[in-house]
């Protein structure tokens, strides 16, 4: 365990309140660019959110002496920094993921909602993790502020100084644990817009099928079924069944779709092998060949990565043939499927993506739903030529897990 010194992680401090009680006369201009930063950060439209962070980080920071000004955000079973100012005279952290595990009285005192504190990374046991962690990253004093919203631990900011110590009053951690509360409420608040949003433009695209792409079939099944009536002809039955299965298919999706407002949230280990295979197995077409070139294991969610391969494979069988062959692998940050079917002309690649595309009276929302599932992951996609002259889906920015 990293035993601490006399000094070292003793501040004890209260949430966002704690400013309005903070001694304005010694700490006042602190406490105005914490509320400009405050002030900002809650108006701040989602497009604009990580710019004014990132200024918000410089204006505290360099207030408080601090050399580095950071965001660390919960991440799986890890925290990843997504967001930094590092002064132009030192270099900014090497360290872009950290595991709590591996600094018990950090993670501790972090996951009890409290303030790290470090006036000296010097005054650290010898034997300390966390020193050795802060010394890699040339930390000479640091100060640690737990992010929480909802009584839940979504990361931490930090300050440090690189080029000597520093002995942080209680005053003014006070202060830098509002400034932390607020960039906890306000990356909840952004990451609810940006839900809203594509939850809005799921319902558009929902209406948009409802009024067109439904309507054609069902004139069909109406016209079809009053001339069988008129004629007792089968073909006209027939017809009116197609219809209606397309109607169903359509329904389907678009339901799938409407399902990827949910957050990715229950995300966690898996091998890719095991989705690929629970995925091929949905599809219809006993000729058709699935071959896996890598096993790798991912951080996903099981249930929307299955869709998404089952939309990617259901493609490859509608524009392959019933015998395609279909294979699956790894790329550098990611993996890939393709198939050994007819390709993607290079000016359809972009548009094969937008909702009801389509070049063979499909339903245009199976490869969207792809995208709206990568997406949600954080990762990306692109359509390119396989190596057998077939289409080929590469899915990138993807975090493996450790085998």
């Amino acid at each position: 365990m990293d035993g601490l010194p006399e000094g070292v992680g003793d501040d004890r401090s209260g949430f966002a309140g704690a400013v309005r009680q903070t001694d304005a006369s010694q700490y006042g201009t602190l406490y105005d660019i914490a509320l400009d930063t405050s002030t900002s950060l809650m108006s701040a439209e989602p497009d604009e959110f990580e710019t004014k962070l990132r200024w918000g980080l410089e204006s505290v920071g360099s207030h408080v002496d601090a050399d580095r000004g950071y965001v660390f955000q919960s991440r799986n079973e890890r925290f990843e920094r997504t967001a930094g100012w590092t002064d132009e005279e030192v270099d900014p952290w090497e360290v872009q993921h950290l595991a709590l595990d591996g600094f018990e009285w950090l993670g501790g005192r972090l996951r009890q909602f409290e303030n790290a504190v470090v006036p000296s990374v010097r005054d650290l046991p010898t034997t300390s993790t966390l020193r050795e962690a802060l010394r890699a990253e040339e930390v000479k004093s640091a100060v640690f502020l737990p992010m929480v919203e909802d009584w839940s631990l979504q990361g931490f900011v930090g300050f440090d100084l690189a080029e000597s110590t520093r002995q942080w009053d209680e005053s003014e951690v006070d202060i830098l644990r509002s400034v932390a509360d607020m960039i906890a409420h306000s990356l909840s608040r952004v990451r609810r817009e940006k839900l809203l949003k594509q939850q809005n433009e799921r319902l558009e695209t929902f209406a948009s099928v409802i009024s067109h792409d439904l309507r054609n079939p069902l004139n069909v099944v109406t016209g079809s079924l009053e001339l069988a009536d008129a004629s007792g002809g089968s073909e006209h039955i027939d017809r009116a069944t197609r219809a209606a299965e397309r109607m169903e298919d359509l329904i389907e999706q678009v339901l799938t779709l409407a399902q990827q407002g949910r957050d990715i949230g229950d995300t966690r280990r898996i091998r890719l092998g095991t989705v690929v295979e629970s995925a091929w197995a949905t599809v219809e077409a006993p000729a058709a060949e699935i071959r896996l070139e890598s096993d790798a294991t991912v951080y996903a969610d099981p249930d929307r990565l299955r869709e998404a391969f089952e939309n990617l494979f259901r493609n490859a069988v509608e524009h392959g043939g019933d015998d395609v062959t279909v294979r699956a692998g790894a790329v550098e940050n990611g993996f890939y499927i393709e198939d050994d079917g007819a390709g993607i002309p290079e000016e359809r690649r972009e548009s094969v993506f937008d909702r009801g595309y389509t070049t063979d009276g499909g339903t245009g929302l199976g490869l969207p739903i792809v995208r709206s599932i990568v997406d949600a992951h954080g990762w990306s996609i692109r359509a390119r030529d396989g190596v057998a002259g077939g289409a080929r889906f590469e899915i990138t920015d993807v975090e493996f897990a450790a085998t």
